[in-house]
């Protein structure tokens, strides 16, 4: 019990070191000791383990999923401790008078379109997913979205010769290159690229 005790103390997040299986710090008493008392990441060490290294040399994109997998497991666990729980999406939603109104718009700005039901459309293009909820009640204010793009300058060109109204994009000395357009509704859709 007490054992336990300082352990959660000490090592709340229970981490440990990625280093090989017969290194010295799993395989003598004093490294075990030291292992638990200098948790590697806890202190931002690490034992190398030098073919994990090479092995992420030589396979980034395997390793990037890898290291999103380990992350992804430790959110886990903390959810299931209820210490945080993870953000995994996020989609927003624009209020508009008249669904079929809003749809036609979003298909013209290459967007596909699905429905929930006649007063409740999505909007999608590419990893984006635009709820279109039908409101009797006039909307409190327009909505607002950011989107990143490739390029800003060719998708307003996309959106005129689709015949909508944009503005920019224009060069910020923040280092974007951004525009902006308002939906039927007054929705903002505001975009931008790193600038070159």
């Amino acid at each position: 019990m007490a054992h336990a005790l300082l352990h959660r103390l000490h090592n709340p997040h229970g981490r440990e070191c990625a280093c090989d299986p017969d290194c010295w710090c799993r395989s003598t008493a004093l490294g075990r000791a030291f292992r638990w008392w200098f948790p590697a990441r806890y202190f931002g060490l690490q034992h190398k383990n030098a073919a994990l290294e090479q092995w992420k040399r030589r396979n980034p994109d395997r390793a990037a999923e890898w290291k999103r997998e380990r992350a992804d497991e430790s959110m886990v666990a903390k959810d299931k401790a209820g210490r945080a729980v993870r953000v995994v999406g996020y989609e927003p939603c624009f209020e508009v008078a008249d669904v079929g109104r809003a749809v036609s718009h979003y298909q013209l700005l290459d967007f596909t379109i699905s429905y929930h039901d006649e007063n409740y459309a999505f909007a999608h293009r590419d990893n984006l997913t635009i709820h279109l909820a039908h409101s009797e009640e006039p909307p409190t204010g327009a909505s607002a979205l950011y989107i990143h793009v490739d390029d800003a300058d060719r998708l307003a060109e996309q959106w005129r010769a689709a015949g909508v109204n944009v503005t920019g994009p224009d060069d910020y000395d923040y280092g974007k290159r951004e525009g902006s357009h308002r939906d039927p509704d007054g929705n903002l859709l505001r975009f931008g690229s790193p600038l070159l």
